[in-house]
């Protein structure tokens, strides 16, 4: 059984993000809110938990959403 690593590789990444620059990657990541640990040096990608990804593509978000304010919160008595 081939070994998994916790972190996505840069392959993994670039086919998500639909590019190769690490700096466009982060800022695609950016966007839609995904938790991800910006590269320490130029040139490295952008560090995304395998199990981040997996939560996000099968559609259990790990990142709290904002929701709105509640409509009863503006209703006085």
């Amino acid at each position: 059984m081939p070994e998994t690593s916790i972190l996505l590789k840069r392959p993994e990444l670039e086919e998500l993000t639909g590019t190769k620059q690490p700096l466009r990657m982060a800022a695609w990541l950016e966007r839609r809110h995904w938790v991800y640990e910006p590269p320490e040096r130029r040139g490295e990608i952008p560090k995304v938990s395998r199990q981040h990804f997996e939560d996000r593509m099968s559609g259990k978000s790990t990142t709290p959403r904002r929701s709105g304010p509640r409509v009863d919160f503006f209703l006085t008595s």
